[in-house]
């Protein structure tokens, strides 16, 4: 081990909590020159140096992802849904095993490739993703930040709509379905062809009656624009705009303030 490693050593062993906040302080601003000695401590000895030096891994892992969303944000063209949403959750969970999660999105695809055979989609795909998988809505606890990130609902099965509408999308997409999201005001909910449905309640499927009711129970007049396809920076406005809120009720507030500059990034008023 490297004398700069015996030094951190030491220093995340100190009993003044200021001097190793700043010691993690000063290895995350290193970035990548830090990953090789921080590595060499996570399999350290004592519990404590291990912990405090997989925290600053995360960190720096955090921190490069931000600024990898943020670039995604100000590229020009189309956002690509299912990259943003890694990037988003790699930003704020930097721990996660992205490459596990898209495994997990691959075996749905192949999945429900091997059920579709040639049959009605919207019943077949409700049927697996819901019925046979158990994704629905968490409508135990709507606002935990969890269900506004992609890997999180596809471990635990449960999510806001707008989650598990993209996961029957990218789910769908593996297997030749084009599953759209339709942004309508208070519950995003999915199309496939011209059928309406809802994943968030079981995959149920929606008339244009349903979706005015919908619409009626918060006093909103329906207009045939509420079942327009949005496009991805709409969605991912939504998706951030529930993360900002899960943020705020569980009042953490760096998590909040990162997303905050995002919307800012994605709507123009912050360059």
């Amino acid at each position: 081990m490297s004398s700069k490693c015996d030094a951190i050593k030491r220093l995340f062993r100190d009993n003044d909590p200021d001097t190793v906040g700043k010691v993690k302080e000063q290895l995350i601003l290193q970035g990548e020159s830090a990953l090789g000695d921080l590595r060499s401590l996570v399999n350290a000895d004592s519990a404590i140096v291990a912990a405090h030096a997989q925290e600053v891994l995360h960190a720096i892992a955090g921190k490069k992802a931000a600024a990898s969303f943020e670039e995604f944000l100000r590229g020009s063209g189309e956002i690509h849904l299912e990259e943003a949403s890694w990037l988003v959750a790699g930003a704020l969970m930097p721990w996660l095993d992205l490459d596990e999660s898209r495994m997990t999105l691959d075996i749905l695809g192949a999945g429900l490739g091997d059920r579709i055979n040639g049959a009605d989609p919207v019943p077949v795909l409700t049927g697996y993703l819901h019925g046979e998988l158990g994704f629905t809505g968490n409508s135990d606890d709507y606002y935990k930040h969890e269900n506004s990130l992609l890997p999180c609902v596809l471990e635990t099965k449960k999510g806001l709509p707008l989650t598990l509408t993209l996961i029957y999308m990218f789910v769908g997409a593996r297997a030749g379905v084009t599953v759209y999201g339709v942004n309508l005001p208070g519950h995003f909910i999915a199309r496939c062809g011209e059928t309406y449905f809802d994943p968030f309640h079981e995959g149920r499927i929606l008339s244009r009656a349903d979706c005015v009711d919908l619409l009626s129970l918060q006093k909103i007049e329906f207009r045939d624009e509420h079942l327009a396809n949005p496009g991805p920076r709409e969605v991912m406005a939504r998706m951030l705009a529930n993360l900002r809120h899960a943020f705020e009720v569980e009042e953490a507030n760096w998590q909040r303030q990162m997303v905050d500059r995002w919307i800012g990034i994605l709507t123009g008023a912050e360059s």
